[in-house]
């Protein structure tokens, strides 16, 4: 039988209907991020108080952790990653936290579980989705050690803008804390005897006005705490690039320039929060642009530096460089874009584009339409293409 907790909330009919809406809200949001803890029920007890029951979660909260140890660069990042995607599934169901902290935080090695204690529906002050992201960020600076905190301070910085209408959301949060570095599982030494142990004593207790509502304060336990949008051939589904000369050139320099494997600010233009079917199809427009004006640096400025787009385009960018290649004609008429998959700090997308008629040199091709499947990902310049994959 799976372990429970109850939590007292108070009296009255109004609450009691206020508590099973927001429960059935969060159920939807567990629905779409596991990392959300969602009641299973909301009663009246025979005295009156209304109260819900959560399952026990294994691990232990970050409040906990803490009173041992800081956490490393690749820890904050599962943590931040893992509650803005949780916070992102609550705000899809319109709700708000307003109690993003260490104590409501709960780890276990790869798993970040986000509490809701309910307590939205007895303050005063209504709990916002921009109010949540600012906390976040606080959390993150809060928990980051001394060689993490330079770089979390930094990818922070947007979360906790002055002007609530500039912090970007928890999914696009979710996506740009991803790229920041590697995650690493949270380390916890709670042994599977003590998680039992505390589960049982979890089980027995009701919340008292003074404590952390689902730990067990009777027990003694202390515990430590898009592009190449597809190669030219493939865009326009014809060998449109002629044979070049694998000869130097300044703009295939690219190839060796990878990123950073840590940028030490998080991306805040525009265009890195945008939708990625609105990213996919600003990419299609300007790679067709890029084309059809010959301009070899706006074409390689569609894709992640040393990526395989990015080499894949570099024989392309050099023939327009060198006038080798050239289109007449071409111009975009529509563009179509599916997302097919969200990514950690990304997504892939399913690109069509219908094209007018246009000349390749001495080559006319018609109109047409092309698809490629793109996997975009967020950078400091906004959304580029990192990889084509192949077609569905």
């Amino acid at each position: 039988m799976e372990a429970t907790l109850e939590r007292e909330l108070g009296t009255g009919e109004y609450l009691l209907h206020s508590a099973q809406a927001r429960a059935a809200a969060l159920c939807r949001a567990r629905g779409e991020c596991s990392g959300v803890l969602a009641p299973l029920s909301v009663f009246r007890r025979p005295d009156a108080v209304v109260a819900f029951t959560v399952p026990v979660v294994p691990g232990a909260s970050l409040a906990e952790m803490g009173v041992e140890r800081a956490l490393s660069l690749g820890e904050c990042i599962t943590v931040g990653v893992g509650v803005a995607t949780a916070l992102a599934a609550m705000h899809s169901q319109r709700l708000a936290h307003g109690d993003v902290r260490a104590a409501n935080v709960m780890a276990d090695g790869p798993r970040v579980t986000l509490v809701d204690t309910m307590g939205a529906l007895e303050d005063a002050a209504p709990a916002t989705s921009e109010g949540d992201v600012a906390a976040l960020g606080d959390l993150l600076r809060s928990l980051a050690d001394s060689t993490a905190a330079p770089v979390i301070e930094a990818w922070t910085a947007p979360l906790l803008a002055p002007d609530p209408t500039e912090r970007p959301s928890a999914a696009h949060a979710a996506r740009a804390l991803a790229r920041c570095a590697a995650e690493e599982p949270v380390r916890t030494r709670e042994s599977t005897v003590v998680a039992v142990m505390r589960a049982a004593a979890l089980e027995r207790t009701v919340k008292r006005p003074q404590d952390r509502w689902w730990r067990a304060q009777k027990t003694a336990l202390r515990l430590s705490p898009l592009v190449v949008l597809m190669g030219v051939g493939a865009f326009t589904g014809f060998a449109l690039v002629p044979a070049v000369a694998a000869v130097p050139h300044p703009l295939q320099r690219v190839e060796a320039a990878p990123q950073p494997p840590v940028p030490t600010t998080m991306p805040v233009a525009q265009a890195v929060f945008a939708d990625p079917a609105q990213a996919a199809r600003e990419l299609a427009r300007r790679r067709v642009e890029a084309l059809a004006a010959g301009d070899a640096h706006a074409l390689l400025a569609l894709s992640v530096p040393g990526s395989p787009a990015a080499v894949a385009d570099a024989q392309t960018a050099t023939a327009l460089a060198d006038g080798s290649l050239r289109f007449a004609g071409l111009e975009l008429r529509e563009v179509s874009v599916v997302v097919t998959r969200l990514t950690p700090g990304g997504a892939v997308v399913e690109v069509t584009t219908e094209l007018s008629d246009y000349s390749v040199g001495q080559k006319q091709v018609p109109a047409g339409t092309a698809t490629a499947v793109l996997q975009l990902i967020v950078t400091q310049q906004g959304w580029l293409v990192e990889r084509i994959l192949p077609p569905p």
